[in-house]
């Protein structure tokens, strides 16, 4: 079993590295070459009072289109101390908002049809979450980070770009953040997915019988888990069958989706952030992450559970 996890988490990295590579390659060219400062008018006003740098700003707006980018963005601004620990940990986990829109478009979308009205529901509640999120670390931002005021100028106003020493400055300190997420990331990958393989998300549906779901839908967890598309079919099975209520159904979509989140975490954001930022931030960042975001969805299934 150890050998196939070893084995699963090195075709996880065959697939994302190049993906990775490249995003880190375009914040830092991002970074470089100023583009922040044709980005900022409709966001200034919320960035100038989160009291965010320009380079953060720059950092939420990539994650619409590219989370990895982002991130990886964030990491070079704190490398060249451009942003302290502080900023850094609260422009990561805001952007988790920019992702949940993302993996919305991305990934749920062409699924809604399949869900109906729940599928609906469900996608509100989980664009909300990251919603949630993002003004929380806004907030905390005008208030930790009180003691800084930028001004977003003109890249004009700026010296002279030299395209060869922006390149040159890309790609150093692009392999500089790499060499760390793989030396330090995929260790960490492997050590998650021997622990998933091992069973520990098999032991808890069985503690969610406190739930008014009925015993169909909480296979619907671990299915979820290995294959979200068989997942989404046969929850629209058990909706046409009457198995599941609106309420029931919206129960069991977002349970489900804690343990997802919970596994994609552990497997991938955490080796990720570990390479990517060291493990003390790596922590920090990771910990925020899942405490708001679980916490955010555990609310929510708590009043589903009251209505």
């Amino acid at each position: 079993m150890i050998t196939e996890s070893i084995i699963r988490a090195l075709e996880l990295w065959i697939f994302v590295l190049p993906f990775t590579v490249g995003g880190v390659l375009l914040a830092s060219l991002a970074i470089e070459f100023r583009l922040f400062n044709r980005l900022f008018p409709v966001l200034k006003p919320v960035l100038q009072r989160a009291h965010f740098s320009p380079g953060s700003g720059l950092a939420f707006i990539t994650a619409f289109g590219s989370p990895i980018a982002a991130v990886g963005m964030v990491a070079e601004l704190y490398a060249e101390k451009e942003i302290t620990q502080r900023e850094a940990v609260l422009v990561t986990v805001a952007t988790w908002f920019p992702q949940t829109i993302y993996e919305t478009f991305a990934y749920i979308f062409p699924i809604i049809p399949l869900l109906g009205t729940v599928g609906v529901a469900y996608v509100v509640l989980f664009v909300l979450n990251g919603l949630v999120v993002a003004v929380l670390m806004f907030a905390l931002g005008s208030v930790l980070l009180t003691g800084k005021s930028y001004e977003f100028v003109e890249a004009e106003e700026r010296e002279k770009i030299v395209v060869k020493t922006a390149f040159k400055r890309s790609v150093t300190s692009s392999l500089r953040l790499l060499r760390r997420v793989v030396a330090i990331g995929l260790p960490v990958s492997v050590a998650a997915f021997i622990l998933i393989d091992f069973g520990i998300f098999d032991a808890l549906p069985r503690y969610l019988g406190w739930m008014p779901l009925p015993a169909e839908a909480l296979a619907i967890i671990p299915l979820k888990l290995a294959n979200p598309m068989a997942a989404y079919v046969t929850f629209a099975d058990l909706m046409n069958a009457g198995i599941l209520d609106f309420k029931s159904g919206l129960l069991t979509l977002l349970v489900a989706s804690a343990f997802l989140s919970l596994r994609y975490i552990l497997a991938h954001r955490l080796p990720y952030y570990f390479g990517i930022f060291g493990p003390a931030l790596g922590v920090k960042i990771t910990s925020v992450s899942v405490g708001l975001r679980l916490g955010l969805t555990g609310l929510m299934i708590f009043l589903l559970v009251l209505l």
